[in-house]
């Protein structure tokens, strides 16, 4: 049995776009990318010390 790749996140985040017609959605969840991406590059940067 195959085991699925997982998406990217900014993937994930862009498959939610169809409910853009919702005030301020896309607003969030560009923030909540850019929120993920700076916890993960402090990760990044831990993990290569």
């Amino acid at each position: 049995m195959k085991k699925r790749v997982k998406m990217p996140l900014n993937q994930r985040a862009k498959q939610f776009l169809p409910f853009a017609a919702v005030k301020g959605h896309t607003e969030a969840l560009r923030k909540m990318e850019e929120k993920v991406e700076k916890e993960m590059n402090k990760k990044n940067e831990k993990f290569m010390e």
